[in-house]
């Protein structure tokens, strides 16, 4: 069922995005990717913030304030996953492009940031790709973009 909506999500951003792709070129996949830290260090606040409110609420002992700030590192780490910038790749018949992702289902995309012929993709091997000048990882590092990263940045043969 995920990955029913994960295609079908695709299958909208593709469809929003066709006005911006050259003309003679089709799109073949796309992947959602994040720029900067990987996925896994952005989770780090909120499962330290988790980890002190489990401590205050059994340990009857510690003060409230150490269950506040349990909760401001949980609320802390949303906002930076949320805060994320975020790309879309496409590609196409001739390149890779990447896209600015807007915060808005309802924001046009704008022209591509960067273009990357398909002959001088990058090897990828798992984890992040540098692209564009930016470091990409796979969205939330979910196995699903994992895959379709690796699609989008297939060798031809």
């Amino acid at each position: 069922m995920l990955e029913e909506r994960e295609r079908a999500y695709k299958q909208g951003l593709g469809e929003r995005l066709e006005k911006q792709i050259p003309s003679g070129e089709r799109i073949d996949s796309l992947a959602v990717c994040q720029v900067g830290m990987a996925p896994a260090i952005q989770v780090v606040p909120m499962v330290i913030g988790i980890g002190v409110l489990l401590v205050s609420l059994f340990a009857g002992s510690t003060p409230k304030w150490v269950g506040l700030a349990g909760a401001l590192l949980v609320v802390a780490g949303i906002v930076v996953m949320l805060r994320t910038p975020r790309r879309l790749l496409a590609r196409t018949n001739r390149a890779v492009h990447v896209f600015v992702m807007p915060r808005s289902q309802k924001v046009e995309f704008e022209k591509p940031a960067a273009s990357v012929p398909v002959a001088e993709l990058p090897e990828y091997e798992g984890g992040a790709v540098e692209l564009g000048g930016e470091r990409l990882w796979p969205n939330y590092g979910s196995g699903i973009e994992r895959d379709a990263l690796a699609a989008v940045l297939k060798r031809s043969s």
